[in-house]
């Protein structure tokens, strides 16, 4: 049973980019105009058009790749946000139970996109899905601060950290940089 309600984005890089197989993990969709009448599609045309129309969180995503175009960047990675219901705000917080399905959805694009690298910017997705026990182990620290762990999934595993979402208020870009170059270069 697929627990996905959004399709992921998968760069046509993604198997050769100069960051691996580098999955990128946001938090949700916001739909201030209604519902799209492709759900599944939504990411992939949200990404390709983002050169014409971007939110603060992907214009920030490309300052910290160090890019200034989308179109350059996104063919590099998968992306895809883990709460799979349609959220009508920015300040709308995940229940529980969106939590949950998101934790389910999360481990499928693992399975599916057989990832060897993956920062989650979501900070609150991140300490629901390894605040427990069940799966994945730590394996470092950047800055004595951001956990790193190594995730299994069906044929691999990865390298995955969880960081402040990119709208957070004070998200500092120089700052991110470090740490997910760090990460990059150091997992």
């Amino acid at each position: 049973m697929s627990h996905l309600t959004f399709s992921p984005w998968i760069g046509k890089n993604y198997d050769q980019s100069r960051y691996g197989k580098l999955l990128l993990i946001g938090d949700s969709h916001y739909f201030y105009n209604g519902l799209p009448k492709d759900l599944s599609g939504f990411t992939k045309s949200q990404i390709a058009e983002l050169d014409d129309i971007a939110s603060s969180f992907h214009k920030t995503i490309l300052k910290i790749f160090g890019y200034e175009k989308h179109a350059d960047f996104w063919e590099n990675v998968a992306f895809a946000n883990a709460v799979q219901s349609a959220f009508t705000s920015s300040s709308q917080i995940p229940t529980i139970a969106e939590k949950n399905k998101a934790e389910l959805a999360f481990r499928e694009y693992l399975d599916l996109l057989k990832p060897e690298k993956v920062i989650v910017f979501s900070s609150r997705l991140w300490e629901h899905f390894f605040n427990k026990a069940g799966w994945g182990n730590h394996v470092g620290k950047i800055n004595n601060r951001w956990n790193v762990r190594d995730l299994d999934y069906s044929g691999g595993n990865c390298k995955a950290i969880g960081l402040h979402h990119p709208s957070t208020r004070g998200f500092n870009v120089s700052e991110f940089q470090k740490v997910v170059f760090g990460f990059l270069n150091d997992y």
